[in-house]
């Protein structure tokens, strides 16, 4: 039996002795809250999986952007909507984790907020370079900066991204100090890294890919554990000499706090159900995400161990973010 029709069928059991919660669940249509404007990682990777979750739950799946405030104005909304699995947050690392932590007074945390449904992706991190910067390594960056202190300009999408945790990360480890610049998402970021306004740039690859090709930005690195199918020449961090510069730019899909385990836990077998889809891993290749799901438990798991690791991480490089 297939890995899609052996889900497909637990999901069926689950559904024939599940609460009558469950059973009844969903329904009206489902929709899925997206933190971003259209046209991103987010965004891009919750349309491809929308039908597919759709199919699997026999009902419609709507996708709703409402961007804003490092993606917690969507956060606060799904947080305060009714607890029965028909609106979710689709979730990445800034506004679910690295955004609440930094904010004086933030509007959730997501222990308290948010009951963890399922991974649905990762995406491959790069540090990059404009040409016009005389780098071709990590090793000749790190030179660079430290010949040149206070020299070096870096962009990140927003503050309190995980591009701007990676960058302190970096920081830390390779002892070098750049100014950083901060952004209001990916687009401008790249734009001004491409024009050379800025010296250096840690973005996914889907926004950087097209540029990398084209020779209008040099990848340095992947930011994780293996290189990239679509830049093969391009090396990890760890053979970089950077091992432990390393960090996850997931999605995932979260209920409200409150929502019954029986219904996230069926939310969590559909959403298992498409990401098993051949079209779907492939078209989340094509766009450098990786298909990733994963049980309640294991998501909140997961969960944990990220924000022990970048909590680790603002308290020694004193990061400091107001939005």
């Amino acid at each position: 039996m297939s890995a899609v029709r052996w889900l497909l069928a637990a999901l069926l059991l689950a559904a024939l002795v599940a609460p009558a919660s469950a059973q009844q669940f969903p329904s009206k249509p489902i929709t899925l809250i997206v933190p971003y404007a259209a046209g991103g990682n987010v965004d891009i990777s919750t349309r491809i999986l929308q039908a597919g979750i759709g199919d699997a739950l026999g009902q419609t799946i709507i996708v709703e952007n409402r961007p804003g405030a490092g993606g917690t104005i969507a956060g606060d909304y799904v947080a305060r909507s009714a607890p029965d699995g028909h609106t979710l947050f689709v979730g990445s690392n800034g506004p679910v984790m690295l955004g609440p932590m930094t904010m004086p007074k933030p509007p959730y945390q997501w222990q308290q907020a948010f009951a963890p449904v399922s991974s649905l992706a990762v995406a491959t991190n790069m540090l990059l370079a404009t040409p016009r910067l005389p780098v071709k390594s990590v090793a000749e960056l790190v030179d660079y900066a430290r010949k040149n202190p206070g020299k070096l300009t870096l962009a990140t999408s927003s503050g309190a991204s995980i591009n701007h945790f990676m960058a302190e990360l970096l920081k830390l480890k390779a002892g070098i100090a750049w100014t950083e610049v901060h952004y209001r998402g990916n687009a401008p970021a790249v734009n001004d890294l491409v024009a050379g306004h800025v010296d250096i740039g840690l973005q996914q690859l889907l926004d950087s890919l097209e540029h990398i090709k084209a020779g209008r930005l040099r990848a340095l690195a992947v930011l994780g554990p293996k290189r990239a199918p679509s830049l093969p020449d391009i090396p990890t961090s760890t053979e970089s000499g950077f091992p432990d510069v390393q960090g996850v730019t997931f999605n995932g899909i979260f209920a409200p706090k409150a929502t019954p385990t029986a219904v996230v836990e069926k939310l969590s077998a559909a959403i298992r159900v498409a990401l098993a889809k051949l079209a779907v891993v492939e078209k989340l290749a094509s766009v450098g995400s990786e298909a990733r799901g994963a049980t309640p438990a294991e998501f909140t798991r997961f969960m944990e161990q990220e924000t022990a690791k970048w909590t680790d991480v603002m308290q020694k490089a004193n990061i400091k973010v107001q939005e």
